[in-house]
């Protein structure tokens, strides 16, 4: 920012348009939790900020980081964003999780991957379900509260 005489800061045109060309290059793999889900990804609500390739129960970033940024890069024009969920109890019940995986939200849809860490493979998983050679499950909606009481109830859940 640069100076004018009554004190107000006025923003430096080349750094405007330095940030300009530099934001794609800096759109990196998001970071999801419980919380931020449903409203960064609207998986359930019309899916109007793109697909989302998220990673659950992965501990770190070993070779998945690489693989995500992978597919951000490879896609960019499909809209595929690549994200983490770390902290998402709440979200491994609603999508039916048991063991770490990658699901696709493209579509309308839900495509689960359970391959290999290779972006090689992600990619060509990422394709083929946005190509329609994959058959997609319907994403299930954010659970309720009264699922959460009755789950509570039945003694397997906290609120």
């Amino acid at each position: 920012p640069s100076a004018t005489h009554a004190g107000v800061v006025k923003a430096d045109p080349s750094m405007e348009l330095l940030k300009l060309f530099l934001l794609p290059l800096v759109v990196a793999l998001q970071e999801l939790n419980d919380e931020t889900f449903e409203h960064q990804t609207q998986a359930s609500t019309g899916m109007t900020t793109g697909s989302w390739l998220v990673s659950f129960g992965l501990e770190g970033r070993e070779g998945w980081e690489d693989a995500l940024e992978a597919v951000e890069e490879e896609l960019r024009e499909a809209y595929v964003i690549p994200a983490m969920v770390k902290d998402g109890k709440e979200l491994w019940k609603r999508f039916g999780i048991k063991e770490p995986v990658a699901l696709l939200f493209a579509k309308h849809k839900l495509y689960r991957y359970t391959g290999s860490k290779s972006s090689t493979e992600l990619l060509a998983f990422v394709r083929k379900a946005l190509d329609g050679e994959l058959h997609g499950e319907q994403i299930p909606p954010e659970r309720s509260f009264l699922d959460k009481l009755w789950e509570r109830f039945l003694g397997q859940g906290e609120l």
